[in-house]
């Protein structure tokens, strides 16, 4: 990587004050972890409710499988402009307006349920357009993290972040929803509403400007922005810098093949947990909350298990031991051992998302955050759809329990990707090569 942060990136002073300090990591962060964790509340409210609900409008398979296929679309359809686009605007406003657009989404759809009965395609509708909101709010929210918080301390911040989200979207959330659906099938999208709107207020009190400044002639003026190039030119350059990058375009590869494999099982899971566990609607709610403390867990010692092993060994740790895990997970009809085997999977899976978050944001020019990240999304969380969509016709054709030893597979092919791919010696000569404000 030839070009450097220092000659290619002017921020407002603020920013450059917020990476200068070396005291904690600064009350700009611990907004945007705040409203992570309050949006990831409703997220999980959601995340129980929603299949449900589906399950509710029809048994099938495949047509279930489609909810999580349509939420997930967007990372495919409108990833690669709305990269652009958070490297054209103020990011700050982006999650503001992203979190607004969801909070009217969920809600309308509260307003729908206490009046009639929902067909499964006005869900599909929905998770579309949740899906298109996400899109832009995690290319923002990453984009924005690491010009208030230092290098040093990217680990440690992303760590935070991840637990927030991972406490909210599968510790309190999922029961949260599961009890009040219990209630009445309305509340649940309507607490989640609530949730964007209380996120999107968070995110306006952030401090400075968010906008990304680019200077090739005069290192001196921090506030005035060159002429931009066009939409198409300004993607291009995020495919050209991936290109560039033997270890960034690993990372996207393990990335499809990992998400992918996700996927696969976790849109039929709910019929998985019915039909194989014979666990309850409300216990569907505990059962994901107790696999969200393996997330949180993972969350919270990344950056410890990072200094100790090396990054390295890490990523190994987790993209090795969840293929036997979910390999065993189709071999047995205790919902005890499922549950234990989906935490350890977590745990190390979390690990390496960190990991590899991380190592992605040092590599890569502040300016191009919004678009790299973009690119890498397009193609790692562009997966997702396709792993849904095929673990319902898995589901179909198979059986549910294929759909665990198909994901096995494909963790399989990402963890030999890695093996081969990231070696120590290769990843510190690329950060090496690349200057980053401390």
């Amino acid at each position: 990587m030839t070009e450097s942060i220092d000659s290619e990136v002017r921020v407002d002073l603020g920013v450059v004050r917020a990476l200068s300090t070396n005291r904690g990591l600064g009350g700009s962060y611990w907004r945007v972890w705040t409203a992570s964790l309050i949006s990831n509340v409703g997220d999980g409210v959601l995340l129980a409710s929603m299949p449900i609900l589906a399950s509710r409008a029809t048994t099938n398979p495949a047509l279930v499988g489609l909810v999580a296929t349509c939420a997930t679309l967007p990372w495919i359809l409108v990833s690669l402009p709305a990269g652009a686009i958070v490297d054209r605007l103020d990011r700050r406003m982006v999650l503001v307006v992203a979190d607004v657009f969801r909070a009217l989404l969920v809600g309308l759809l509260a307003l729908a349920i206490a009046g009639t009965d929902i067909p499964i395609w006005l869900l599909w509708m929905l998770a579309l357009g949740l899906g298109t909101g996400e899109v832009f709010f995690d290319l923002a929210s990453q984009a924005i993290l690491p010009t208030i918080v230092s290098t040093k301390r990217l680990d440690r911040a992303n760590g935070l972040r991840f637990a927030a989200e991972t406490t909210g979207n599968t510790f309190v959330g999922p029961p949260l929803g599961a009890m009040l659906f219990a209630v009445a099938a309305w509340i649940p999208f309507a607490v989640d509403s609530l949730t964007f709107l209380v996120a999107a207020a968070l995110a306006t009190t952030l401090r400075g400007r968010f906008r990304p400044f680019e200077s090739h002639t005069s290192p001196v003026d921090l506030t005035t922005p060159i002429d931009r190039p066009s939409w198409r030119d300004d993607i291009r350059s995020g495919f050209a810098f991936l290109g560039g990058s033997p270890i960034l375009k690993t990372l996207i590869a393990a990335g499809v093949l990992g998400n992918m494999s996700f996927m696969v099982y976790e849109s039929t899971f709910v019929l998985f947990a019915r039909e194989e566990l014979g666990i309850t609607e409300r216990g569907f709610g505990w059962l994901l909350a107790t696999i969200g403390i393996g997330a949180v867990l993972g969350a919270a010692i990344a950056d410890r298990v990072v200094a100790h092993l090396g990054r390295r060994t890490t990523m190994l740790l987790g993209a090795g031991v969840p293929v036997a895990a979910t390999a065993l997970i189709a071999a047995t009809s205790s919902a005890w051992i499922v549950t234990i085997m989906l935490t350890v999977q977590v745990v190390l899976g979390t690990m390496w998302s960190i990991t590899a978050i991380s190592l992605r944001q040092q590599l890569t020019p502040n300016h191009l955050y919004g678009r790299v990240n973009s690119v890498f999304r397009f193609f790692a969380w562009g997966s997702l759809p396709i792993g849904a969509f095929a673990g319902g016709l898995i589901a179909t054709v198979a059986g549910l329990r294929a759909t665990y030893l198909a994901s096995a597979g494909l963790m399989a092919c990402a963890f030999t990707l890695i093996v081969f791919r990231l070696r120590t010696a290769t990843i510190e000569s690329a950060l090496a090569h690349t200057r980053a404000p401390d």
